[in-house]
């Protein structure tokens, strides 16, 4: 990413960067990069016309790369996502072969979005819709409506977990702590295949299986072509009337339309999305309006100690291309993460 300096290191001349770093990371980082060693910006605009007038940038950190991020004069030769998949870099042509190597944030949002998922399976266990709907209308149910209120224990019940990376782990073990039974597939796992953190390891061709036997599902794939649309209509059948289905992986992976028709037909029972093939939601989306769904605007994997967390990825990365070993969590051309 940068000509060898003394002693074979590397350094990189410029990083620009469009994250909110908090000011103790900015610190951190301006310590490592040197004070002229990092430029700060707000929004595409801003970040393409930096591109353009500093071509000694070497180093891209952005959620979101501008349309033609390495034809901006610009050498760029990493780009580092803080996101924790790389769809939206892949979609724009950034990663490919031969190209500046690509760097994801994987497993730094592992904990905060298994924690959002699991708020997500409590309201819903828990009628909590239901009851916040009440507080605002100041209502106090009568005794028969308060017995419809009557919270269904997690313990005893099935997780099932598409896509068991580091996302999907994290999921897992809380599952295991909250005395779940964990069913989990994986893009490569085998038949047969044990793991530690799951019940048991399933073939991407039985997920229909895992589906049908699991109470609360959890989507936690990557979007990549050979997931679009994996959980479809026929997916979906496959799921009890009283199962529970969450996203929190990208909204390509669910067919969003087969998944309102199914919801009406109450099969899955529920729904809770973070994520949406259309983002901002559409108003006009039934979604909206639906009582067995729970929406939140794609905030799973936000928290206040992400930024820290990342910056602590970053750093370790920008320490290993000082030293020419390989960085972390570099995206495959040909897989896509």
């Amino acid at each position: 990413m940068r000509d060898a300096g003394a002693g074979g290191e590397r350094v990189p001349r410029l990083v620009v960067s469009d994250f909110e770093f908090g000011a103790d990371d900015r610190e951190r980082l301006s310590a490592t990069l040197g004070a002229d060693g990092l430029l700060l910006v707000q929004g595409v605009d801003a970040m393409r016309e930096a591109l353009r007038a500093h071509p000694e940038a070497d180093v891209l950190c952005t959620y979101r790369p501008p349309a033609h991020s390495f034809d901006l004069d610009a050498r760029i030769r990493w780009l580092a996502l803080p996101s924790a998949g790389a769809d939206g870099a892949v979609r724009a042509g950034l990663v490919r072969p031969g190209g500046p190597v690509v760097t994801d944030a994987r497993g730094v949002h592992a904990g905060p979005i298994s924690e959002f998922v699991f708020s997500m399976l409590l309201l819903w266990a828990r009628s909590w819709p239901v009851m916040l709907a009440e507080q605002r209308e100041r209502t106090w149910p009568a005794r028969e409506a308060r017995r419809l209120l009557s919270g269904r224990e997690l313990r005893g019940t099935t997780l099932g977990i598409v896509g068991l990376g580091a996302i999907g782990r994290a999921v897992a073990r809380l599952g295991r702590a909250f005395g779940m039974r964990v069913l989990a597939t994986r893009r490569s796992a085998a038949e047969g295949e044990r793991d530690t953190d799951v019940d048991a390891l399933l073939p991407v061709g039985r997920l229909r299986e895992l589906l049908g036997a699991s109470e609360y599902v959890v989507i936690a794939t990557p979007s990549t072509p050979e997931t679009h649309h994996l959980i479809g209509a026929d997916e979906l059948r496959a799921m009890t009337p009283s199962a529970f289905l969450v996203n929190i992986a990208r909204g390509d992976v669910v067919d969003e339309a087969a998944l309102i028709a199914a919801l009406r037909a109450g099969r899955p029972g529920g729904a809770g999305l973070d994520v949406f093939e259309e983002e901002p939601l559409p108003a006009s989306s039934p979604l909206w309006t639906m009582p067995n769904v729970i929406i939140s605007p794609h905030v799973s994997g936000s928290s206040d100690r992400i930024a820290a967390r990342f910056t602590d990825l970053f750093l370790e990365n920008i320490a290993r291309y000082r030293a020419g070993r390989p960085l972390l969590n570099v995206v495959d051309p040909a897989v896509g993460y």
